[in-house]
């Protein structure tokens, strides 16, 4: 099994110049026709393993791979994602995860619900497992916790629809938080360590534009709850809602790159550990230099 080549003791460790943990860059590889950005741009192979090679080579810390679109149903994406089969996920990502493992050296994490996906993954290398159902699934939390992979709980509620009562909060940001650690001890109890769960607090998914910019301007009180936190704000559909263009349209998903640099930003600024992003060097950037500001603010030189 090469699964233990790629294991860690928990998120990456390192610091910048004022001390905080470094942010890690998360390259989005989404091998499916459908997702809300690139759907279709990777569904071939050849093309797949280019883009794997590209993150890499752009400065991705990890590469995340997907073969199931999660785009929530609601009026930006309509009925939402397609269900996909378990042999046709396996299909989709096999090749890409080997290719990132043992070709590029690449640190993997897979985005998948399901336990058989998560297990072929972990057996060929992958380090993480990206779970958009909260930790809902008992099997998936079993198998991560087996492989002693690192694990990322994504808020969600339902298929993560953006309907009434899904989007129901009284304080979006203290039951997301209360919900996410909820998912942290179930985790927990499955036999995953602590120190290797990251929360996410899943910006889009079950949220209204308003609450979205409120989790992300509000990232440093997911830090405070001492877990590495994840954010994926890049390209999403309340970056169109927040910054229409000068005609009022509605910025497609290639054209939220300026929007998704904001968010990165405030999410550095405020402790974020991680940042899920489709262009990894231009957020690099922003990371990097987000890290120097924040730097300086607190009175050391980066």
């Amino acid at each position: 099994m090469r699964g233990n080549l790629q294991r860690s003791t928990g998120p990456d460790r390192r610091t910048d110049g004022d001390g905080a943990p470094r942010c890690q860059i998360w390259g989005v590889l989404n091998v499916t026709p459908d997702s809300f950005s690139d759907g279709g741009l990777f569904l071939d192979r050849a093309a797949a393993l280019t883009q794997a090679e590209h993150l890499v080579r752009s400065g991705a810390d990890v590469v995340d791979v997907g073969g199931e679109s999660t785009r929530p149903a609601g009026r930006e994406y309509g009925s939402g994602a397609t269900a996909v089969g378990l042999s046709e996920e396996l299909r989709r990502i096999m090749p890409v995860v080997e290719h990132l493992v043992s070709v590029l050296g690449a640190r993997v994490s897979v985005d998948t619900t399901k336990p058989g996906v998560a297990r072929r993954a972990l057996a060929e290398g992958a380090a993480i497992v990206n779970d958009v159902s909260c930790g809902t699934i008992a099997e998936l939390l079993d198998v991560t916790a087996e492989a002693g992979a690192e694990l990322v709980l994504m808020h969600n509620r339902g298929r993560g629809d953006v309907s009434p009562d899904n989007v129901r909060y009284a304080d979006v940001v203290a039951e997301v938080i209360e919900e996410l650690l909820g998912a942290v001890q179930r985790a927990v109890a499955a036999g995953v360590r602590e120190e290797l769960i990251w929360i996410d607090p899943g910006v889009g998914f079950a949220k209204t534009a308003a609450q979205s910019v409120e989790l992300v301007a509000r990232t440093a009180e997911l830090v405070a709850t001492g877990q590495p936190v994840l954010v994926g704000t890049s390209r999403k559909s309340f970056i169109a809602e927040l910054a229409p263009a000068p005609d009022g349209a509605r910025p497609p998903p290639m054209e939220r790159d300026g929007g998704t640099a904001a968010t990165v930003v405030a999410a550095v600024l405020a402790g974020a550990r991680g940042v899920r992003v489709h262009d990894v060097a231009a957020m690099r950037q922003a990371v990097r230099v987000a890290e120097a500001l924040r730097a300086c603010s607190s009175g050391r030189a980066a």
